[in-house]
């Protein structure tokens, strides 16, 4: 009879085990299609992809300062929630002759965004009846998105920062330019 109790109590917790190990390999192949996403985004518009691909799981609680640093001209302190405290798919380059920093972070305690910056005194988003937040600070305009209640640890699709890049298309060029 004690044998059958351990048995079962020894299953129970491989069965917990195992669906704890599943959440964090279903979140890291996440991160890994984001980033993946990311760098594909920052080759087809000329930008610099600087990473990371991605933080660890623990380190949304113990990283206190942002790895990798952004430009210091960046503002890191303009959002409603709070100061950027982690970056990660970073990626930085010139659209029409605007400086352009996307990335993913968590602003304040926990709260995941994904930020679009322009370094310009023009407001190039011009969104009005959107969830995105525009903010001005430093001759930066930063766009960004925060969710409240959210499951994955983003808040803009690809789809979404491309059409921001494409829209920041005032002169001569105003779409990705060709491969090859």
């Amino acid at each position: 009879m004690r044998i059958r109790i351990a048995a079962v109590t020894l299953l129970k917790f491989l069965l917990v085990l195992a669906m704890v190990a599943g959440i964090f390999g279903s979140l890291r192949i996440v991160f890994m299609f984001r980033a993946r996403a990311m760098r594909a985004l920052a080759v087809r518009w000329g930008f610099h992809y600087t990473g990371p691909p991605a933080p660890s799981f623990w380190g949304f609680r113990s990283f206190r300062k942002v790895t990798p640093p952004l430009p210091v001209s960046f503002p890191q302190n303009c959002y409603p929630i709070g100061k950027i405290r982690q970056a990660w798919n970073v990626m930085e380059g010139q659209q029409n002759g605007v400086s352009v920093l996307i990335c993913d972070s968590v602003v304040g305690d926990r709260t995941y965004c994904t930020i679009f910056g322009c370094q310009t005194e023009q407001d190039p988003f011009r969104v009005d009846a959107s969830p995105d937040r525009v903010k001005r600070s430093r001759g930066w305009t930063v766009l960004c998105r925060v969710r409240y209640l959210q499951i994955i640890p983003w808040t803009m699709g690809i789809q979404r920062l491309d059409d921001h890049v494409n829209k920041l298309g005032t002169g001569s060029v105003s779409t990705p330019p060709t491969p090859g």
